[in-house]
């Protein structure tokens, strides 16, 4: 850490995380290698089935299974080719997770006529579904769809009555399952319902989707969503204050907790809980309005508490302000950032960190302000970002190789997918194989672990 960072005044954020480092270190990095990676064991065949015996073995990961991902908003928005070129670069250099914009107002704005395809005009910020699943289609990146029925962002041409906007729903979920059925991971189905009463009626508070006042309207979104979507994991979406906050998180009996377990006894299906990590405040008063959401031992406790529902965690949209681009401000972001991630990567049910805006200067409305991007303007990197390559590219990162006829090649790694290359009878193969963590471990049938088999026929 660089010396002046400890005379800056944000430093106190800084140490918010540092001051529980004695305990909170020595556990992440317990936790990382207990839930982030296994033991793989590797055996190979020929073409007939029979087993071989390769004389080298080398093994490289490609991608990881845990999400590390970011909004895909920017895909192809610049007017420059230049521009869209490094940003698809930057973008695949670190994260195989992208999210998909669908929110109503911009992919339907005239009823009836949705913007799937690929050349259908341009809105900023919102790149049409088409380009986006084919970026991720090219690119090995899974995709997750944001957001499916929001109190915000809806189009002005919605009936006024419960009833008419409630079948208009319907018809937009079902025309997306019968063209994206299978392409999304995950899906924020419902976001930000933590303060919505009697606020959500055109000209009355902030919200426009009146139903979503309505006692069944979890339930009838997450039950079309999984009609539509069988395969999609779906997420409730909440703020990152309304999860974190200093007043907002009291443990079993947080709101926010209490509207998931009210909602999962009724049989709702939600299958992914979404904690944003917008930490936006005044730059003024940000350690005291702030300085919480960078306490690790409170984070860990957050994390515990929400892991009674044993289901995956989203830290569904981060930004992490730097506030400008001098040198020491994008330092401060990178050690935030840093730190945070590390926390994130080693609870047992978080699933997925999804920075929000990749680019300064690109982010909605007044969030510019922030400089909440891994990247500047001019889509040079900022030392978060080189943070982020570094930790997932490099410190979480598997290379394994071995040489001689083993009888089976056993090593441990980072959950993820992988290039196997090895020789047999002079020729070289390379193969890809997928080791996930229900895919590896422990055979109850040969107490002993499970065989990932890498085949010479393909």
């Amino acid at each position: 850490m660089k010396e002046s960072i400890r005379s800056h005044s944000r430093f106190a954020l800084i140490e918010q995380f540092d001051r529980h480092m004695q305990y909170v270190g020595p556990k992440m990095e317990r936790d990382i290698r207990e839930y982030r990676m296994g033991t793989f064991s590797l055996q190979f065949f020929d073409a007939d089935g029979a087993r071989i015996y390769p004389d080298e073995v080398t093994v490289n990961q490609t991608s990881h299974e845990f999400k590390f991902g970011c909004s895909l908003f920017l895909l192809d928005q610049f007017p420059e080719a230049e521009k869209n070129a490094a940003y698809r670069a930057a973008f695949k250099k670190i994260f195989n997770c992208g999210v998909a914009p669908i929110y109503w107002d911009t992919l339907e704005p005239e009823k009836g006529k949705p913007r799937f395809a690929a050349d259908s005009p341009n809105i900023w910020r919102r790149p049409a579904l088409d380009l986006v699943r084919g970026y991720c289609r090219e690119n090995n990146i899974s995709m997750k769809a944001h957001c499916l029925a929001y109190n915000s962002f809806n189009p002005k041409w919605l009936p006024n009555d419960n009833r008419g906007i409630n079948i208009e729903l319907a018809k937009r979920v079902a025309a997306l399952g019968e063209r994206y059925r299978y392409d999304f991971t995950d899906m924020d189905v419902i976001n930000e319902m933590y303060s919505i009463y009697k606020n959500c009626y055109a000209g009355n508070g902030m919200r426009n989707f009146q139903i979503t006042d309505e006692p069944t309207h979890e339930k009838f979104c997450f039950d079309l969503a999984k009609r539509e979507f069988p395969c999609t994991r779906l997420f409730w979406n909440e703020g990152c204050f309304e999860t974190f906050g200093r007043d907002q998180y009291v443990g079993t009996r947080s709101r926010y907790y209490l509207m998931l377990r009210r909602q999962l006894e009724l049989g709702v299906p939600i299958e992914g809980i979404g904690m944003q990590f917008h930490a936006f405040c005044g730059r003024d008063n940000e350690v005291s309005t702030a300085g919480i959401l960078y306490n690790s031992l409170r984070a860990i406790d957050v994390f515990d508490c929400y892991s009674d529902f044993r289901l995956p965690i989203h830290l569904s949209e981060v930004s992490i302000p730097s506030w400008s681009n001098e040198p020491d401000d994008e330092e401060v972001q990178a050690e935030l950032a840093e730190r945070m991630l590390k926390l994130w990567f080693s609870r047992k049910y978080v699933d997925a960190v999804i920075w929000w805006n990749l680019v300064d200067g690109t982010a909605y409305g007044t969030e510019n302000v922030f400089h909440a991007g891994l990247m500047r303007g001019d889509l040079s990197p900022k030392p978060a970002y080189e943070r982020f390559d570094r930790l997932i590219n490099h410190d979480w990162h598997t290379a394994y190789s071995a040489s001689g006829a083993g009888e089976r090649f056993v090593f441990d790694g980072f959950y993820g997918d992988y290039d196997v290359t090895f020789t047999h009878d002079g020729k070289k193969y390379t193969r890809s194989i997928r080791l996930f963590r229900d895919t590896t471990g422990y055979d109850n049938r040969l107490a002993d672990l499970r065989v990932s088999r890498v085949e010479l026929a393909k």
